[in-house]
């Protein structure tokens, strides 16, 4: 169970969305006390960064032979072991390419059509990042299960 929690996308993906959350507040004008808000966002980032390490080696304690690099740069899904796991991190690449293939032209049409607005683009930017994550942990799920 724990594996499966610290190699799932949402660490990643909840971080990800609060540094955008944390820099669209800080675009914001109208929020009386965003100063405080903003520092709210990012220690709860901290925690969240934190938690993810101490469950990183709390599996690297009970499982000395699979462990998990909390530093590295490369994630645990592209350190493929044989040629099956290859071709579902290549199915899922796939899928995470068309999915850019046309989110970007609709993003780039919301951030045109909303430009005297500054955070739109730093939310688009934000729902790439998550829906890059979400297809790529769906097609990940749907071909291990096969």
């Amino acid at each position: 169970m724990l594996q499966r929690i610290i190699r799932s996308p949402f660490i990643p993906m909840s971080m990800f969305l609060l540094i955008i959350v944390c820099f669209t507040i800080s675009t914001m004008d109208f929020y009386p006390n965003q100063s405080m808000l903003a520092r709210m966002v990012f220690l709860a980032l901290i925690a969240v960064t934190i938690c993810w390490t101490v469950l990183t080696q709390l599996h690297n304690r009970k499982h000395p032979h699979d462990r998990i690099n909390y530093l590295g740069l490369i994630p645990p899904e592209f350190q493929e072991t044989d040629e099956g796991q290859q071709w579902i991190t290549f199915k899922a690449c796939r899928n995470v390419y068309v999915y850019y293939t046309y989110a970007l032209p609709i993003v780039a049409g919301i951030c045109f059509l909303f430009s005297h607005s500054r955070f739109i683009p730093l939310l688009s930017i934000g729902a790439l990042g998550l829906g890059q994550y979400l297809v790529y942990w769906l097609t990940i799920r749907k071909l291990n299960q096969f």
